[in-house]
């Protein structure tokens, strides 16, 4: 996974839980580090079920999650089957 963007939109994805998962914990060690926007659709995304980073969907939401080297910070949207993902420098 390795990505030169700003923002990454995608609709009627396949990507779920897990998949979310493994590009959060990449954005926490630093990848993407362009990125500024993250949004994706998908009928996966599971809000009920398995946990991203340890979370569950909702408790996502009400978390900024930092980069491991602090110099990030992401918020979270999430509505029925989509999250979105706003990256700032902290």
């Amino acid at each position: 996974m390795a990505c030169t963007c700003t923002t990454i939109k995608l609709e009627e994805s396949h990507l779920g839980n897990k998949d979310l998962d493994e590009i959060l914990r990449k954005w926490k060690a630093g990848g993407f580090p362009n990125l500024e926007r993250l949004m994706i659709h998908s009928k996966f995304i599971a809000v009920n079920e398995s946990t991203i980073l340890g979370m569950s969907p909702f408790e996502l939401r009400r978390k900024d999650l930092q980069t491991d080297d602090g110099s990030k910070k992401a918020t979270f949207k999430l509505s029925t089957r989509s999250i979105e993902m706003s990256v700032t420098p902290f």
